[in-house]
């Protein structure tokens, strides 16, 4: 499995939760939204239906109040007409009446909008006490049924569907033009019986005023104004004219906003978000207010959105922080799935690896049997041959130069002997005889061992090893082997002289070696070759000499790892348990 493998698919599963994380913040906060808003709808509609039913009870009462209140004070001008037939009436008696009564004022005013002024003749005092009598009744029918009929009311501001066909008689157009009803409340004015004018009756504005109070809704709309989510409530009435809201500045106000407008012409309940002139976010309802299958009034409810908004943003807050925890988790745990799954995969290769070199090995152990007898048997020969021949053959010449050339080919065939033996080493399992091995007086032996050939080639040897390094269970002699190749290499790795370090430390329960050399180092392309057999980068090397050294290393359980840079030297790194190889 190549490097660039697993963090291309490390990232793209790290993209893919970063996707599904953030679908599940946008999903989640829309729909954590739209509940919010489903529960402001719910409440905007609630409270509309229990505004509506008050409303409703509170137009019902006012209309029923003021029709009481218009037929007391007609009862009151009727009653006063009654009285003006038996006599006259002053204005102080017409005070007395008022207070009695609890009215403003009475009013006693002729065709053009003046008082009427009792100034009796005989005959006018004739024609009163005929009237009282009922004489004349026969000849006078005409004009008192016309004075009769004609009745008007003021202040009335509230009036249900069947009540609009009782539209009052309105008085003369010269008392029209008097506004005698200006500065009062609420009154009525009837055509008198017993005086060519009328009577008009003004009711006590405070009695009144104070009386409607109590079951208006204004006050109701007000209380409603207090809670924190509601931006306004409006009452209006068939003409779009505000006659309640929770800002009382607002009333007789004349709404002329086009939606408004489309639930009275649609006569259905609509609703819309809209933004305030404060810049505030609205929900708003427009119900009709319906009575028999007519229109009283329309009711607006305007409900702040901001609650829902903060609570959305904390709840939109508390999601992306769940969301981004989520994501750490998943990344966190996809880094350790993947790490662990390239850990494996390392050994796995590693192991591949091993099988596939001990397979060669294998094979090569049976041919390096066969090969080995047939070779191990002439250089025996040889060696004896040439062994008698130094000690039986005596030349009469040149015997020193005769004695030079049997060394060498002594010499040639202990060094094919050697190979030979580093094949078999190689080809087959090695014998282990594990001891416990002082590792610092190693190094100095190894040191000693080589102090010529680093002299020769101007090299430094430098050992790092405690004196109270623990002692490793191993096969003396085999590591002897391991880190003699590797020294000798690391020599020859220096012609032109430099520093060897040989290093002895233990940590997590193994020996870990280091043999650094400031040499010439390996080429990047080559060092994954370096430990395989036959491989080698010296004019006469013969490539066993790693690979026996790796082979040792991995038979008492460790590993050696290779660091090298052109120019600057290589540093072999070998870790072996201290408790030995296991059995």
């Amino acid at each position: 499995m190549k490097g660039p493998f697993l963090p291309r698919y490390f990232f793209a599963s790290v993209l893919l939760l970063l996707i599904l994380a953030s679908v599940y913040v946008f999903s989640e906060s829309r729909r954590f939204r739209q509940e919010l808003l489903r529960q402001t709808e719910a409440k905007a509609e609630a409270l509309a239906e229990a505004m509506e039913t008050s409303a409703k009870n509170a137009i019902l009462g006012n209309s029923l109040l003021e029709n009481l209140i218009g037929q007391r004070l007609l009862d009151n001008a009727r009653l006063i007409d009654q009285l003006l037939l038996t006599g006259p009436l002053d204005q102080a008696q017409l005070s007395q009446i008022s207070t009695l009564n609890r009215l403003q004022k009475v009013e006693l005013l002729d065709r053009d909008g003046r008082p009427w002024q009792f100034e009796e003749s005989p005959m006018q005092r004739r024609m009163r006490e005929m009237m009282r009598k009922g004489w004349g009744r026969q000849t006078d029918e005409a004009e008192r049924e016309r004075h009769a009929m004609m009745t008007f009311m003021w202040g009335q501001r509230w009036s249900l569907p069947e009540d609009k066909e009782k539209v009052p008689t309105r008085p003369p157009p010269k008392l029209v033009e008097k506004k005698f009803w200006e500065g009062s409340a609420f009154g009525v004015a009837i055509g008198a019986r017993s005086f060519p004018g009328i009577i008009a009756v003004h009711a006590n504005a405070d009695y009144i005023l104070n009386f409607k109070k109590e079951i208006e809704v204004q006050r109701q709309i007000e209380e409603l104004g207090h809670q924190s989510d509601i931006d306004h409530v409006a009452l209006l009435d068939n003409n779009l004219k505000v006659v309640a809201h929770t800002a009382p500045a607002r009333i007789d106000h004349q709404e002329e906003d086009p939606f408004i407008k489309r639930v009275k012409a649609e006569g259905q309940p609509l609703n819309r978000i809209v933004r305030s002139e404060g810049g505030k976010q609205l929900y708003e309802v427009i119900k009709p207010i319906r009575l028999n299958q007519s229109t009283l009034s329309y009711l607006k409810i305007a409900l702040s959105l901001e609650p829902m908004e903060i609570a959305w943003r904390n709840s939109l807050r508390s999601i992306v922080t769940f969301g981004l925890a989520i994501l750490a988790v998943g990344i966190l745990g996809m880094a350790a799935i993947f790490y662990n799954q390239n850990s494996h995969m390392k050994e796995i290769k590693s192991l591949e690896a091993r099988v596939a070199r001990q397979e060669r090995l294998s094979a090569l152990g049976g041919l390096a049997a066969t090969v080995a007898h047939e070779i191990r048997n002439p250089l025996n020969a040889i060696s004896m041959g040439l062994q008698r021949l130094k000690a039986e053959f005596h030349p009469t010449r040149d015997e020193e130069q005769y004695s030079h050339f049997v060394e060498l080919m002594r010499g040639e065939v202990e060094r094919l002997n050697a190979i030979v033996e580093q094949f078999l080493s190689l080809a087959r399992p090695l014998d282990l005889k594990p001891e416990a091995v002082r590792v610092d007086e190693l190094l100095r032996e190894l040191a000693l061992l080589t102090e010529s050939d680093a002299k020769s080639s101007r090299v430094q040897i430098n050992v790092v090893a405690p004196a109270n390094l623990s002692a490793v269970k191993a096969d003396r002699n085999h590591l002897k082997q391991l880190l003699l190749n590797l020294v000798l290499n690391a020599i020859q790795a220096m012609p032109h002289g430099g520093t060897l370090t040989l290093e002895a430390k233990t940590a997590h329960g193994n020996l870990i070696f280091t043999v650094a050399d400031t040499g010439v180092g390996i080429q990047p392309d080559l060092l994954p070759r370096i430990f395989e057999p036959y491989f080698t980068t010296k004019p006469n090397g013969s490539g066993l000499g790693l690979a026996v050294a790796r082979s040792i290393v991995e038979a008492h359980g460790g590993e050696v790892t290779l660091d090298s840079e052109p120019g600057r030297g290589s540093r072999f790194q070998i870790s072996i348990p201290l408790s030995g190889p296991e059995s």
